[in-house]
């Protein structure tokens, strides 16, 4: 350890196996003493009390649970072969002992009996809620069964978890083997010198060791840093066509196809819920969410009689643009985000590239901080450079450490791992809560995550910053909020603090509502756009336009995700053993979508977030969160409130004593009242997409 921090940088793969297999088998001592001191204090019916109960229980999980994660937080950010076998060998031993914790009747036996018990009441709601979100949790971890059916259960459950790490691996390991390199600067006309920079950087490591942005090689990957800005920006019709093909055929195909495991892992989840007495997958991932599927449903229902008619109105825009101005009767996917570029050009006077040089990475940062400070009264420090806390803490020397004040006090800390690095880390920007707030015995354990990003690196040998589009900064304080909700947290157990314990489709609530404050709020905006090497504010006029913009194809990103969030749905609800996966999806594509995927288009391949992820019939939960989001942003832009300091700086404590402080300990529908003195309105959604008069 460094302080309060893991000392991952010094952690090795060789480390994995034996310090995993040490906790594991403390933690098989602890449980036996557990169940031992449990079944003689319950043999005559009297309740244990909470502290000898759960208490005791936290701290196995933590102590237990603590070096497997870290070892998954290594594997997702520097992955290699070495970390890989540690995994594919400790794997099912972590698997069999949290099923031997979670199906241990003894435990289960003393933990009814806690909440059947006359005190149970007078404990504090957190430690209810802790309770009830065991027992189910233990339900849904088959404690109720026994014999060939506990058996089935818990070998389809480590089978569920290896085929989640293969479909993982096939995804990244896809992405690595796919590149083209380019020795004709012309079929690069268009592409932005970052982008080539990166590409040049690229052949250097293929072997090409004179390579510049210049004068090329080029090697092109399906890495985002490359992909999206080849699609957007590159005259060469036949070269985005290739790449789009790539992208849409990722891990469909050869050594990394993930097809089978696909349909494996549906079909190993129906089973498992029908064991569990569900008829379908969805039902059980439903029993332990904010929302329930009826309401899903009509959400995803309503927003798309709204939203598909406006992305109608975007395709033909598209359509006729193209036409007109290009001559260009026929759009094919990879023409889309090219003329999509170009139209937003020709409309709103923007190039998204050119709007970089107002978004130099370190100012962004600094303008997020204040934002923080702004709204709920914390200081973000960086910490020392080459102090021996941050050096051992840092994985990869692009990790950047931070503490967290707040009152005066120290709060927590963040790391944030900010730039793309595709032959060790897997796509995506994530949190990862290293370590959660506990308070025992009146010693306060500070909480710590990491924020996990993929941004284009400053440019090689150049005295450049990284330099940041609108939609990265997007991500950069949709990251912070999850890790803000982790650190400000005021729990005090690990089971309910941070993002612990909330229900999984009200997670990102705090994370969306950070999205808001650059694109909504001018002071937010202003406080880092600056022109990276000569210092000049963004311009008005720009500024302008880009507000003016904020609703542009607002109707195809909704749809996007409904179609993304239905197909989920589908796959869960009706799945029978058998049934071609790319029929499901293409036949939901058909029923939500404008634009039509490809025939060969295989995005089942690459869906991480169901199928080696925790969103599995919940990917819905990015709009059933945005309904949230948005109206609780909505309370500070209540009647031009943006622009009074005071309301601004009340309301964001408000948050911050409800929507961050609270984590698990209280429910959603609840934590939301307190902020917001009602339940959540959908009208703030529609309005801020642009597709409801503001």
């Amino acid at each position: 350890w460094a302080g309060d921090v893991p000392a991952l940088a010094s952690v090795r793969p060789e480390h994995a196996r034996p310090a995993v297999e040490q906790r594991l088998r403390e933690g098989d001592v602890r449980l036996n003493e557990m169940e031992a001191r449990l079944s003689k204090a319950t043999k005559g019916g009297a309740p244990v009390t909470y502290e000898e109960l759960v208490l005791p229980l936290e701290q196995l999980y933590d102590s237990v649970g603590r070096p497997w994660d870290l070892v998954g937080h290594l594997k997702s950010v520097r992955d290699s072969p070495g970390l890989r076998s540690a995994v594919d060998e400790l794997q099912p031993k972590v698997i069999a002992f949290w099923q031997r914790v979670s199906q241990s009747s003894t435990i289960y036996q003393a933990m009814s009996q806690l909440r059947e018990s006359p005190g149970f009441a007078s404990l504090p709601e957190e430690r209810r809620r802790i309770v009830e979100n065991e027992l189910l949790s233990r339900k849904l971890g088959g404690v109720g069964l026994s014999g060939a059916a506990a058996q089935d259960f818990n070998a389809i459950s480590k089978e569920l978890s290896d085929l989640s790490t293969t479909f993982g691996n096939n995804a990244l390991d896809a992405r690595k083997a796919w590149n083209l390199t380019i020795v004709d600067r012309a079929r690069l006309q268009g592409v932005p010198e970052r982008a080539l920079a990166a590409a040049a950087e690229a052949a250097k490591s293929g072997g090409h060791a004179n390579a510049s942005g210049a004068g090329g090689p080029w090697l092109l990957t399906l890495d985002g840093t490359v992909l999206g800005p080849v699609l957007t920006y590159a005259e060469d019709r036949s070269l985005r066509e290739q790449l789009f093909r790539a992208s849409a055929t990722l891990a469909s195909s050869g050594r990394s196809d993930n097809t089978g495991t696909i349909k494996s892992i549906l079909e190993l989840r129906q089973r498992k819920a029908e064991l569990l007495g569900y008829p379908a997958y969805a039902d059980l991932a439903f029993a332990d969410k904010m929302a329930s599927k009826e309401q899903v449903h009509k959400l995803l229902s309503d927003l798309l009689s709204t939203g598909k008619p406006a992305a109608q109105k975007d395709d033909m825009e598209l359509q006729e643009f193209a036409k007109t101005r290009f001559s260009h009767t026929e759009v094919q996917p990879w023409d889309r985000p090219f003329f999509v570029e170009k139209l937003r050009k020709d409309r709103y006077g923007i190039d998204a590239e050119a709007l970089r040089s107002y978004f130099a990475y370190p100012k962004v940062l600094e303008g997020l901080f204040s934002l923080c400070h702004r709204l709920f009264d914390v200081k973000v420090e960086k910490a020392a450079a080459g102090a021996q806390e941050v050096e051992l803490a840092r994985w990869h020397p692009d990790v950047e450490f931070y503490h967290i004040h707040r009152n005066g006090e120290l709060a927590g800390h963040i790391l944030i791992d900010p730039f793309v690095r595709p032959s060790e880390k897997r796509a995506g920007a994530w949190v990862q809560p290293m370590l959660p707030r506990t308070v025992v015995d009146g010693r306060v354990s500070r909480p710590v995550a990491a924020v996990v990003l993929n941004f284009p690196p400053p440019p090689a040998g150049e005295q450049k910053p990284a330099l940041l589009s609108m939609g990265e900064v997007s991500t950069l304080f949709h990251e912070f909020g999850h890790a803000m909700q982790h650190v400000l947290t005021l729990q005090k157990e690990s089971p309910v603090s941070g993002i612990s314990g909330i229900e999984w489709d009200a997670v990102e609530v705090a994370s969306q509502f950070m999205e808001y404050w650059p694109k909504e709020d001018k002071r937010t905006l202003f406080s880092f756009a600056q022109h990276y090497s000569t210092g000049e504010k963004l311009p008005e006029a720009t500024y302008e336009k880009l507000r003016e913009s904020r609703s542009f194809r607002a109707g195809s990103a909704m749809l996007g995700q409904i179609y993304l969030g239905t197909v989920d749905l589908r796959l869960h609800e009706h799945f029978t053993k058998g049934e071609d996966t790319n029929i499901i999806e293409k036949s939901v594509a058909d029923e939500v979508l404008v634009v039509k995927p490809l025939p060969e288009s295989r995005p089942l391949c690459t869906f991480s977030h169901i199928f080696a992820g925790g969103y599995a019939s919940g990917y819905y939960s990015y709009q059933w969160s945005k309904v949230l989001s948005a109206d609780a942003f909505s309370a500070f832009d209540e009647g031009g409130g943006l622009t009074d300091e005071g309301r601004v700086h009340e309301v964001g404590l408000r948050f911050a004593a409800t929507l961050l402080a609270m984590g698990g300990g209280r429910s959603p529908a609840k934590v939301f009242a307190d902020f917001r003195g009602r339940a959540p309105q959908a009208s703030a959604l529609l309005r801020y997409s642009g597709l409801q008069a503001r």
